[in-house]
């Protein structure tokens, strides 16, 4: 009875979109798309049109994402979460797309991000994209990095760490990684946030400075409290387990972890943390379990010259009666989603602060 009265009036059971939710935090997008579509008045609720776009944005179908946002902002017109990811999906493609439509893409992209932040002064997630794009984007397209450094001020006053993800991203896109660096360490929070610390490894990493990328990681993953911050941070731990040579039994453990979480699932990631996993287990001894693990890739379709240059070295060292204990492989690797879905990991940084 209770079922069809929320039928009657149009209601979605909570418990369905929290469905919905969790396939997507596991990057099972078609199974989530199949059990959307089953719903014949899935365009009727914000919710569930909040969650497809967002899988949609992750898979980088940016025109779908489009053509669902642009039907759900005049659906749903107070939908701060709608308004934010459709500018989002057009800023995406107007970096991305030809230069005709890249600028009327691009303002039409600003307009809905404001108005997510008028609807919702509080949804930090656009308002770090407005000021992310006001950073880096020429003067002739939108760009004011004057702008930027006033709405980061502002942001300052609401909520200090928000502003400084946005003061260390603003750094960056100037290509000034040690003054970042140099933020975050004198401005970290106490107890610390994931995301900063996540941004404060990341720098790390790219300035070489592995061990204090690891311990970074190791507090990412500690202290998140979204999935997908997790599950990133502990990936990396595993990548730096391997390429350099930290702690492997930990990056085994991190790996393991991910990898279960993200089984079955359409995580593009996923051959890199089994190769990962495997050289973990061959520099451990663990032969057997390694050869479980490259046995499983060896059908994997990866278009990555250094991945298959890795896999065929593991898999001929494996074979070998003497093979050595540790094989030396190229370092770098793909990050996840986002990877790095962030351009790369910035864009994947973006849809993760929603």
């Amino acid at each position: 009875m209770k079922a069809l009265l929320l039928l009657l009036a149009g209601a979605l059971p909570a418990s369905n979109v929290a469905q919905y939710e969790a396939l997507l935090a596991k990057s099972q997008f078609s199974e989530l798309e199949h059990q959307i579509l089953q719903q014949s008045d899935y365009k009727q609720h914000g919710d569930v049109l909040v969650v497809y776009a967002r899988a949609l944005i992750a898979q980088q179908r940016l025109e779908d994402a489009n053509t669902l946002l642009n039907f759900a902002v005049e659906q749903f017109p107070g939908n701060s979460e709608l308004n934010y990811l459709a500018g989002l999906s057009k800023l995406r493609l107007a970096s991305n797309g030809n230069v005709f439509s890249a600028k009327e893409r691009a303002a039409r992209g600003v307009e809905l991000l404001q108005k997510a932040v008028i609807i919702k002064p509080d949804h930090f997630a656009a308002r770090q994209a407005l000021i992310d794009f006001y950073s880096v984007a020429p003067a002739n397209a939108g760009g004011d990095k004057e702008l930027a450094l006033a709405m980061t001020e502002q942001l300052a006053k609401e909520n200090p760490d928000q502003a400084l993800l946005a003061q260390s991203r603003i750094l960056l896109n100037e290509k000034k990684p040690a003054e970042a660096l140099a933020l975050l360490e004198q401005m970290m929070p106490d107890p610390p946030n994931a995301r900063l610390l996540a941004r404060k490894a990341q720098i790390l990493n790219e300035l070489a400075e592995y061990d204090a990328a690891f311990d970074n990681y190791k507090l990412a993953a500690e202290y998140a409290t979204d999935l997908t911050d997790k599950y990133n941070a502990l990936y990396h731990i595993g990548r730096l387990a391997v390429v350099a040579d930290q702690d492997a039994m930990l990056g085994i453990t991190a790996l393991q972890q991910y990898l279960e979480f993200y089984s079955d699932s359409e995580n593009k990631t996923l051959p890199w943390a089994t190769l990962r996993l495997a050289q973990l287990m061959y520099r451990t001894g663990d032969n057997f379990e390694a050869t479980l693990l490259v046995g499983s890739l060896t059908h994997a379709r990866v278009a990555d010259e250094e991945f298959n240059l890795i896999l065929l070295s593991l898999l001929s060292a494996l074979k070998a009666k003497d093979a050595p204990a540790v094989i030396e492989q190229p370092e770098a690797a793909p990050e996840p989603v986002e990877e790095k879905q962030d351009n790369g990991q910035d864009q994947a940084e973006t849809i993760q602060e929603i």
